[in-house]
C-alpha cells in the first residue's frame, strides 16, 4: 500500500499528551487542541466572509459566450459554478484552522482533505470531494502560486496580448481592455474558482495562468488546486478573507456535522452571476433597457413599449444590492488602510520620538563636556 505524506502527523503517545482548550471558552467542543484554538483566534477569527457566488447558466447563452461555455464544459465546471448552499461562516473558520492535505507520495494525484472538529478527525478523499462539488479529478496538478512555464509553454507576454491586456505604470494589469466574454471567465476565477477579497478590477499572474490554461484546453484537477488554495487562505494573515463558504457546507453535510446551533447564512440574490453582473460590469450595453423606462419616465415612443416585466425589475435590484454590497466593501477595505496607515505613522512617530530623545542626551552630554573643559581652563588661568 502506498505511503501518504501527511500534512499534519499525530502519534497516538501524543494524542494524550494534547493541552485540551479551556472548558469554558465558548468554542471548546470545536477544537481537541488548545493550540488550534489559539491559531483560530490569532489569525482566522473576524476574518471578512467573502461572499459566494454561483453562475447562471443563461447569461452564456443569452449573451452568445459559446467559446465560454465550451471552456466551462471542457474543464466540467458547469455544475460546479452552480453550487448553491446557506453556509456558516463562523463553522468554515473553524475548520480551517486544522486543515491539511494527505497525499501519496508516489501518486499526488491521491489526496485527501483533512481536518478537525471537536476529537473527530475528518478524512475526505479527493474521489469524495470531485463527487460532493460536482468536480472531475483528471487533468493537471496545478497547486496556484508556481507557475508551471516550462510544462505548458506558457508565456506572460503573449498571454496578455490575447486577452488585450497591458501593464500600468504601477505594474497592474487592469482588466477593463478584455472584452465581455473573457472579462466574465476572470470573473468567474476571481469570485467563484479562487476567491479573494479585493483586487477584482486587476488581472493578477495565477488569474492569467488560469485563463490562458483554460483557453489553450489544459485540463485543470480543480479539486487540487481549490485545496491548495484553502491552504493558502489558511496562511494568510488576518486582512485575507475566508472564501469557498458553500464548499464547506457540502463537506459538512457529506460528514453529517451537527450545524442546528451554528450561525447560518443564505445567498441573496447578489450572489446569483447573471446579467446583471455583467450590467455592472459595464458590459452588455447594447441589450440594456432604456433606463428612462424603469424610472417612470417614458420617452416619446413609449405608448408602443411594453412595461417592464418582472424579471426585469428583480434584475434592476439585484443590480442596485450588488452595487451597494461592492460600495460597502470599498468602505471597509479604505477603514482598514487608513487604520494600518494610523498605525503606521504612530509607530513612525514614536521612532521620531525616541530619535528625539536620543539626540537630546547627545546634547546634554556634550553641554556637560564643554562645560567640564570651561570649568579646567578657568582653573588653569587663576592658578597662574
Amino acid at each position: 500500500m502506498p505511503r501518504m505524506k501527511k500534512t499534519q502527523k499525530r502519534s497516538r503517545e501524543g494524542e494524550s499528551s494534547v493541552e485540551p482548550p479551556p472548558s469554558n471558552h465558548p468554542l471548546a467542543k470545536w477544537f481537541h487542541a488548545n493550540e488550534d484554538l489559539i491559531f483560530y483566534e490569532l489569525r482566522l477569527a473576524g476574518r471578512k466572509e467573502i461572499p459566494p457566488r454561483y453562475l447562471n447558466p443563461t447569461l452564456l447563452d443569452s449573451h452568445n459566450f459559446s467559446h465560454l461555455k465550451e471552456m466551462l464544459n471542457m474543464q466540467g465546471l458547469m455544475d460546479f459554478l452552480q453550487i448553491r448552499e446557506k453556509y456558516y461562516p463562523e463553522l468554515a473558520s473553524i475548520a480551517y484552522a486544522t486543515l491539511g492535505i494527505e497525499s501519496d507520495s508516489q501518486n499526488p494525484s491521491n489526496f485527501s482533505m483533512v481536518f478537525r472538529l471537536g476529537r473527530n478527525l475528518y478524512r475526505v478523499h479527493c474521489d469524495t470531494l470531485g463527487r460532493i462539488w460536482n468536480l472531475p479529478l483528471e487533468g493537471c496538478l496545478f497547486e496556484g502560486g508556481k507557475i508551471p512555464l516550462d510544462d505548458w509553454g506558457y508565456d506572460k507576454m503573449r498571454a496578455m496580448q490575447m486577452f488585450n491586456l497591458t501593464q500600468n505604470e504601477k505594474s497592474k494589469i487592469p482588466c477593463q481592455t478584455m472584452n465581455d466574454e473573457y472579462r466574465t471567465l476572470l470573473y468567474l476565477v476571481t469570485y467563484v474558482l479562487e476567491p479573494r477579497v479585493s483586487g477584482h478590477g486587476n488581472v493578477a499572474n495565477e488569474d492569467l495562468v488560469l485563463m490562458w490554461a483554460m483557453v489553450n484546453e489544459i485540463k485543470i484537477n480543480w479539486p487540487f488546486l481549490i485545496l491548495h488554495h484553502m491552504l493558502r487562505i489558511k496562511g494568510k494573515d488576518t486582512s485575507g478573507g475566508i472564501g469557498y463558504l458553500c464548499l464547506w457546507t457540502s463537506i459538512f453535510n457529506h460528514l453529517g456535522v451537527d450545524v442546528s446551533n451554528e450561525n447560518v447564512k443564505h445567498l441573496n440574490a447578489g450572489c446569483e452571476i447573471n446579467d446583471a453582473t455583467l450590467h455592472h460590469m459595464g458590459r452588455g450595453k447594447e441589450e440594456e433597457a432604456p433606463p428612462m423606462a424603469f424610472r417612470g419616465h417614458p420617452g416619446p415612443s413609449s405608448s408602443s413599449q411594453e412595461q417592464p416585466s418582472m424579471s426585469d425589475l428583480m434584475q434592476v435590484l439585484q443590480s442596485i444590492e450588488y452595487n451597494m454590497d461592492q460600495r460597502f466593501q470599498r468602505i471597509e477595505d479604505n477603514q482598514a488602510r487608513m487604520e494600518t496607515n494610523q498605525q503606521n505613522l504612530s509607530q513612525q512617530i514614536q521612532s521620531l520620538q525616541q530619535e528625539q530623545r536620543k539626540i537630546w542626551r547627545s546634547v546634554r552630554r556634550v553641554e556637560a563636556w564643554t562645560f567640564d573643559e570651561d570649568f579646567d581652563e578657568d582653573l588653569d588661568e587663576d592658578q597662574d
